[in-house]
């Protein structure tokens, strides 16, 4: 996608994972000094976003285990203004998920909702589209975030 006629330099498509267990969201690591994400990565030519996720799964050799199928069908979008990024995040209900080794992911873990060591403005967001769409899995009073 040639993204010269819109405002930001390019897009991803991310997982948000929720472990149907307890709602601990899988979280990812790509730089040592840098704070957790959801999983993913950017838009090939020609790839739909649906594409572009799986890819990227497959290549940061993350498999989730027993997704619901609903996934296709909840996204949330955010604009990640500090590196002009437009953000297509599906959420995903899961059993668990298997790490493999992957030379893009330095660490991938489960993270409890009370923790907040997301890129800054983040938590927040995924929050409130777990919350549209998905509101039994959210384990914290997220009610300061009416406002956003």
């Amino acid at each position: 996608m040639d993204t010269k006629r819109f405002p930001f330099k390019r897009i991803t498509v991310r997982a948000i994972i929720l472990r149907r267990a307890d709602g601990a969201l899988y979280g990812v690591l790509h730089l040592p000094t840098s704070s957790f994400s959801p999983p993913g990565g950017a838009i090939e030519s020609g790839e739909t976003t649906e594409q572009t996720l799986l890819r990227e799964l497959e290549e940061e050799q993350i498999r989730l285990i027993a997704p619901d199928a609903g996934w296709v069908e909840r996204i949330a979008v955010d604009y990640f203004h500090g590196k002009h990024e437009l953000n297509i995040w599906y959420i995903f209900l899961v059993d668990d998920v298997q790490q493999g080794t992957s030379e893009e992911i330095l660490e991938g873990r489960w993270l409890d909702q009370s923790q907040d060591v997301w890129y800054p403005g983040m938590r927040e967001k995924i929050f409130l589209a777990i919350r549209q769409y998905l509101p039994d899995m959210l384990r914290l009073d997220v009610t300061v975030l009416e406002s956003w």
